[in-house]
């Protein structure tokens, strides 16, 4: 393996010290409480004045709607990023995965590996995705305290193993030739959810719902839930005399974002509601809103077409729209492409760093 010099490697960062387990998670709990008592706030609370939104009746004269309108109406939204990825799946040959457990292993509806046009590996930037903060303080507690966890150490040690005695340092980059998929398979430890928890979907629609009427920002129109991974980056080897040991200290790790974009939806669950979609924008019903967090059979979507203001008027008539939509869409069209959404990757030195006894 090439070695390099202490030169090389780029200048270490400060860490935050690894806070107690148990705070963490009383803090966390404190985080959901807050979240849940301000969302019962906003379902108890008056709306402001607003166009009503009316149920349409059978036979009412309404303007004819087509999901593939959504990019249109997501640029008229100012979510230029989501647009484009859309617009990607519908021009995309048609992929999917079967099953969820087929997705995760990115294999497709004919039971081989997705082909290699469907990953998109330069529309999404990580500068782009942490200039929203609830996603930067995920990448901040991840970097400042999950790479040091226990769990985090057993699959480092896992990782280091291999190349204890290959030579003093470690550079993955260099084994991977710069390629991130390669990198995720084989390095990738440790992780960090954005609006995958039930607490963070409610803290999200709620500061939609105080911003912007509960539409979607820009990240969850293009990613939804997701997930910022970490992989090993750097390291070097020394040989303690005292424990007879090698020690490896994890000097950088590479940091991303992987997502898959799809409308697969869990078996034996209903399908996923996107929204109240028009020509010109998405409203969010907010009985809809809940039923998808929750999943419960108890709590119905609104599964009719409403109208704010006329509606005969085009863009004032939305439609609900699910998963299960554009897989229907791909059916009649023998197209619409899932596709795997690799960022950019972010080299983060780690200091102190992280030790661990081979």
């Amino acid at each position: 393996m090439q070695q390099k010099s202490n030169a090389t490697e780029l200048k270490h960062s400060s860490a935050t010290p690894k806070r107690d387990s148990l705070d963490k998670m009383v803090d966390d709990l404190e985080m959901a409480g807050k979240a849940l008592a301000r969302f019962q706030v906003w379902l108890n609370a008056s709306p402001p004045p607003k166009p009503a939104i009316v149920k349409l009746k059978k036979g009412d004269p309404v303007p004819a709607f087509d999901i593939q309108e959504i990019p249109a109406a997501m640029r008229k939204m100012h979510l230029p990023t989501s647009a484009k990825l859309m617009e990607r799946w519908f021009s995309g040959k048609l992929n999917y995965s079967r099953t969820s457990s087929d997705e995760s292993l990115e294999i497709n509806q004919y039971g081989k590996p997705y082909p290699s046009d469907m990953y998109d590996m330069s529309t999404i930037k990580l500068d782009w995705i942490l200039r929203f903060p609830r996603a930067k303080r995920q990448f901040d507690h991840l970097i400042n305290e999950m790479i040091r966890s226990p769990k985090s150490r057993i699959q480092l040690y896992k990782l280091l193993i291999p190349h204890k005695d290959c030579a003093a340092r470690l550079y993955t980059d260099d084994i991977c030739g710069n390629d991130l998929r390669d990198l995720h398979r084989r390095f990738q430890f440790q992780y960090s959810k954005v609006d995958s928890t039930f607490g963070q979907k409610i803290e999200t629609q709620l500061d939609a719902q105080l911003r912007n009427n509960g539409v979607p920002d820009d990240l969850s129109g293009a990613l939804g839930s997701f997930n910022i991974y970490v992989a090993l980056g750097s390291a070097r080897f020394s040989w303690d005399v005292n424990s007879h040991r090698t020690i490896a200290e994890v000097t950088g790790v590479w940091v991303y974002v992987k997502d898959n974009y799809t409308f697969t939806d869990e078996s034996n669950e209903r399908s996923q509601y996107l929204g109240h979609w028009s020509s010109d924008g998405v409203i969010i019903v907010p009985y809809s809103a809940i039923a998808a967090f929750s999943n419960s059979e108890h709590i119905p979507y609104v599964k009719y077409a409403v109208a704010r203001g006329d509606s005969l008027i085009k863009g004032n008539v939305h439609y609900p729209v699910e998963n299960i939509d554009f897989r229907k869409w791909s059916k009649i069209h023998d197209r619409g492409g899932d596709f795997i959404i690799y960022s950019d990757k972010k080299f983060i030195p780690i200091s102190p760093p992280i030790e661990i006894s081979l």
